[in-house]
C-alpha cells in the first residue's frame, strides 16, 4: 500500500512538473498594426495561431502619426512589442540601433521566395532581410474625368500640361484642380517625390553621403509644386494624405496622387466612381515618369520571442489573411501566392488594382537610411516654406541642402 501511495505521489509530482514546464513554455506575444489595418483578419489569424500553438497573440493598433515616436520611446525603455507594422524607411535605423532582428533563418524558404525580388531588395541591408515586405502601395495620378470633360481639355501626360489646364479644372464639377499636402512631413514628401523624380532629380547622391535635390532640375520640381498650390484645395498646410483622398473622392479636387484605396472605399459603400480614372504617372520636362512605391513592412524586435513571432507572421502572410487585406485596400501584392490565390490581382478588368500592378516596374521608393525621418522633415519644412512664400524655391533647397548634409555627415 505504501509503495502504491509512493508511486501515486511520484506520478503526481511528475505531472505537476510537466504542467509547470508547459506553463513556462507558453508565451504571449504582441503584434502592433497601424490605423486598425487588417484588424478583423488579424484577430482570426491570432485565434488560429493560439489554437495551433497555445501562444496568445496580443493585438494593438496605434495611429500612423504617433507610431514612430511611440516605438522609439518603447525601444529606448527596452519594452518593445514582438513585431509591428511599420515603414521601410525605419529598417536600417532600427537595425543599427540593435532593436530589430533579421528574418533570415526564421521564416521558411517558401515564404522568402514568395516575395518579389523588388520587395526583398527594399527590405534588405547588407544582404540580410531586416524587415518583412508587407503592404505595397504603388501610386500614380488619379483624375476626375468629368472635370476634364466639363473643362473641355485633354488629359495631359506631363506636369507642365497639368499646370496649363489647372485653371479650367476649377469648375462646376470640381472647384479645385489639385489636392496636396504642404505641412505634415511624411505626407508632404509622399506628394512631392513623384514630381522631383519626374524632373530628373533625387533625394540622395549615388553614394548616399549627400543630398542631390538642390539642382536646377530639383528647383524646377519644387517650383512646380509651388505653382500647383495656386489651384489646390485649401487646407494643404493642415492636410494629411487622408484629407487629400477625401478631397478627391468627394469630387472637390480633380487630380491627386494616391492608390485605389479611396475608390475601393466608395465601391464598398455602394457609391459610383465611374467619374474617376487612374492614369500613368505624369512626365517631367525630360520625359521621365515614375510611380511612387511605398513599401510598408513587418518589423520583428529582439524580445527573445523571435522564433514564435516569426511563425505567427508566417501564418499572417497568407492569402486568406493579409492577401485579403491587400485586395480590399486596393494595394499591390508583393507575394506570388497572393496573385495565384486571389483572382482580383490578375484580373485585367479590375480597374482599382490592375493599373497599379502594371506600374510596379517603374516604381521608385524613398531611401531607407538611418536618418530618414530627419531628412524627410527638413525637406518637408522647406517645401512648405516655399509653398507658403516664406522662401523661394532656390532659397528653400539651398537651406535644406545645408541642413540635410549636416545630418548625413553626423551619421
Amino acid at each position: 500500500m505504501k509503495k502504491a501511495l509512493s508511486l501515486i505521489l511520484a506520478l503526481v509530482m511528475v505531472l505537476s512538473l510537466c504542467t509547470c514546464f508547459a506553463s513556462a513554455e507558453t508565451k504571449e506575444i504582441t503584434y502592433v498594426t497601424l490605423g486598425d489595418t487588417g484588424m478583423a483578419l488579424l484577430e482570426e489569424a491570432a485565434a488560429e495561431f493560439e489554437a495551433e500553438t497555445g501562444v496568445k497573440v496580443n493585438l494593438e493598433s496605434w495611429s500612423y502619426s504617433d507610431a514612430y515616436q511611440k516605438i522609439l520611446t518603447l525601444a529606448e525603455a527596452g519594452n518593445m512589442p514582438d513585431a509591428m507594422y511599420g515603414f521601410s524607411s525605419w529598417t536600417e535605423q532600427f537595425m543599427k540601433a540593435g532593436w530589430s532582428v533579421p528574418f533570415d533563418g526564421l521564416i521558411s524558404d517558401e515564404l522568402y521566395n514568395d516575395f518579389s525580388q523588388a520587395a526583398r531588395d527594399v527590405c534588405s541591408v547588407d544582404g540580410k532581410m531586416w524587415a518583412m515586405p508587407s503592404y505595397m502601395s504603388v501610386r500614380s495620378e488619379l483624375i476626375n474625368k468629368a472635370s476634364f470633360d466639363a473643362a473641355g481639355v485633354e488629359v495631359p501626360d506631363t506636369w507642365e500640361g497639368l499646370l496649363e489646364v489647372a485653371p479650367k479644372l476649377c469648375n462646376d464639377v470640381t472647384p479645385y484642380a489639385y489636392t496636396m499636402v504642404a505641412g505634415h512631413a511624411k505626407n508632404t514628401i509622399d506628394c512631392f517625390l513623384p514630381i522631383l523624380w519626374a524632373y530628373g532629380s533625387d533625394v540622395l547622391s549615388a553614394d548616399r553621403q549627400t543630398v542631390a535635390f538642390n539642382t536646377p532640375e530639383g528647383v524646377a520640381a519644387l517650383q512646380m509644386y509651388v505653382d500647383l498650390a495656386e489651384y489646390a484645395e485649401p487646407g494643404y498646410g493642415e492636410n494629411t494624405i487622408n484629407e487629400t483622398q477625401s478631397a478627391f473622392t468627394t469630387q472637390t479636387a480633380a487630380v491627386y496622387i494616391h492608390n485605389g484605396q479611396g475608390l475601393a472605399a466608395l465601391e464598398a459603400a455602394g457609391e459610383s466612381h465611374e467619374w474617376a480614372e487612374i492614369i500613368d504617372p505624369l512626365k517631367g520636362p525630360g520625359g521621365e515618369a515614375y510611380s511612387y512605391g511605398v513599401m510598408d513592412v513587418d518589423l520583428m524586435f529582439a524580445t527573445g520571442n523571435e522564433e514564435i513571432t516569426a511563425k505567427f507572421l508566417e501564418l499572417w502572410h497568407q492569402a486568406k489573411y493579409q492577401g485579403e487585406v491587400i485586395k480590399a485596400a486596393g494595394w499591390v501584392p508583393n507575394q506570388a501566392s497572393y496573385v495565384e490565390a486571389i483572382p482580383a490581382f490578375s484580373d485585367p478588368d479590375n480597374a482599382l488594382v490592375a493599373p497599379f500592378v502594371a506600374m510596379e516596374g517603374i516604381a521608385k521608393f524613398k531611401p531607407s537610411i538611418t536618418c530618414w525621418e530627419e531628412i524627410q522633415k527638413i525637406m518637408a519644412d522647406h517645401v512648405t516654406n516655399a509653398v507658403f512664400g516664406v522662401e523661394t524655391a532656390e532659397e528653400a533647397w539651398a537651406a535644406a541642402e545645408t541642413e540635410c548634409n549636416a545630418v548625413l555627415a553626423a551619421q
